[in-house]
């Protein structure tokens, strides 16, 4: 429930697609889930863009639990597209894989 960045940041791996704490009972380990949630889910916590005309927003998926607001007017046209980047293999950084190409 806790993954490690490369970089060595700690986050929670929690959100809609937790289920279940291995080696926890069903009841205990939906409990904690539930308050991880809680807490990680604090307005504090809570980022929330005021979108402007040419506004670009990236964030690291591994590690932000995110969720689309509803849209309140069809006045301007949303264009929402998925980058990924380095999915699978080790992670390195942009110098790492200029010095290996």
């Amino acid at each position: 429930m806790v993954r490690t960045m490369p970089y060595g940041r700690k986050a929670l791996f929690i959100g809609g697609h937790a289920a279940y704490v291995k080696g926890m009972p069903e009841e205990e380990g939906h409990a904690l889930i539930e308050e991880l949630y809680a807490l990680a889910a604090q307005e504090k916590f809570i980022y929330r863009h005021k979108w402007k005309q040419h506004d670009l927003v990236i964030w690291d998926n591994r590690c932000t639990m995110h969720a689309a607001t509803p849209l309140t007017s069809d006045e301007y046209r949303r264009d929402v597209r998925r980058t990924t980047i380095n999915e699978h293999g080790p992670e390195s950084t942009a110098a790492e894989w200029a010095r290996a190409a």
